[in-house]
């Protein structure tokens, strides 16, 4: 890949959790759109929970994979802006990134290796920033002028060590002759499905353990039309739903509960 290739894709993502009542939103594609007319702006979410840099960095890492190679994905919940926290944009893979350094992409780094730079170049930032509002300020026109093929290098000085926040991961266990994976809930969507970090590939699942209630396996929602239950989602991950109804608020689970998997290998 070459580092002119954003300009032959242009497309930018935006991933935050400004929500939709006020005008940031809009005014972040009203800069890059005045930097780049001709780009495409493709809205990730805007209702990441406030300040949750943890749920971010899950949805940004199980979104940015669906978009072609070039794509700058900007993600920004960013609790502390107007700090001396950097601002950074990443090269991993054949993707780029625009975010804090606050661990927006963690979940990127387990596997990865990444170039990242500071913006703080200021030829390819707003002329009057705001210290509440980079993501208008200094994200979005950053993203542009990448979009438009500027180097990641001129965007200021190589950063070797960024933050990064801690990942949940799986465990699997010998538990009397069976094997199990021990893992938790990562993240709760719109219907109060329940996202674990568990994944399934070859193995076959048999039962969900979560606050001591066993849950069976199925193969998809309306099979389990009156009890909650377990499936593989589309990102081969274990899910517990109620089918129309709202397992997190029914089962009164949260982010970080506890789930068993037991499987046959």
């Amino acid at each position: 890949m070459t580092l002119l290739e954003p300009s032959q894709t242009k497309i930018i993502t935006l991933l935050t959790d400004f929500g939709y009542r006020d005008p940031f939103v809009g005014q972040m594609k009203g800069v890059i759109l005045s930097i780049n007319p001709s780009v495409k702006i493709v809205d990730i979410t805007h209702n990441i929970e406030r300040h949750d840099i943890e749920e971010a960095a899950y949805l940004l890492y199980s979104s940015y994979k669906y978009f072609p190679s070039g794509t700058i994905h900007v993600a920004v919940v960013d609790p502390e802006v107007g700090s001396k926290r950097k601002a950074l944009v990443f090269q991993i893979e054949d993707h780029y990134f625009l975010s804090p350094d606050n661990g927006i992409i963690s979940y990127l780094l387990r596997d990865n290796n990444y170039r990242a730079f500071e913006i703080e170049n200021v030829k390819y930032l707003m002329k009057e920033k705001s210290s509440t509002f980079q993501g208008r300020d200094l994200f979005a026109p950053a993203a542009a002028w990448l979009s438009k093929g500027i180097r990641i290098e001129d965007f200021g000085k190589a950063v070797r060590e960024v933050k990064k926040i801690s990942i949940p991961e799986p465990i699997l266990v010998k538990d009397k002759g069976a094997f199990k994976i021990l893992g938790q809930v990562v993240h709760i969507d719109q219907f109060g499905n329940l996202i674990t970090n568990i994944r399934i590939d070859k193995e076959k699942p048999v039962e969900v353990i979560v606050k001591g209630l066993s849950l069976p396996f199925v193969n998809f929602y309306s099979e389990a039309a009156n009890k909650p239950a377990a499936l593989i989602n589309s990102d081969d991950l274990v899910e517990i739903f109620l089918y129309k109804g709202n397992a997190s608020e029914t089962l009164n689970i949260k982010k970080g509960t506890p789930v068993e998997v037991y499987i046959h290998g």
